[in-house]
């Protein structure tokens, strides 16, 4: 996982949102800029041993605008997670 980081074009920028952890798994819900032709919104999943990364999974799609969207709602709000936090 460092290794993919470390290689990233300085152009790629990640949004982090809503982060749930409950056990040994941590979920991030973001959106990521310059990985691909169009922003997407990624969903990944970790598993934490004794402190580091052990296993990994995601999900990404294409942003779809809030005009597309399902009853005009935003597929990634960066503050969805500000609410929660605290």
């Amino acid at each position: 996982m460092q290794g993919l980081v470390e290689t990233l074009s300085p152009s790629v920028h990640y949004e982090p949102g809503l982060i749930i952890a409950e056990g040994d798994l941590v979920a991030i819900h973001g959106r990521i800029r310059g990985w691909a032709d169009e922003p997407q919104v990624v969903v990944d999943i970790f598993r934490v041993e004794g402190g580091k990364l052990v296993e990994h999974w995601d999900v990404l799609q294409n942003e779809v605008s809030v005009s597309g969207g399902v009853a005009g709602l935003s597929m990634f709000d960066p503050e969805e997670g500000a609410s929660r936090a605290g």
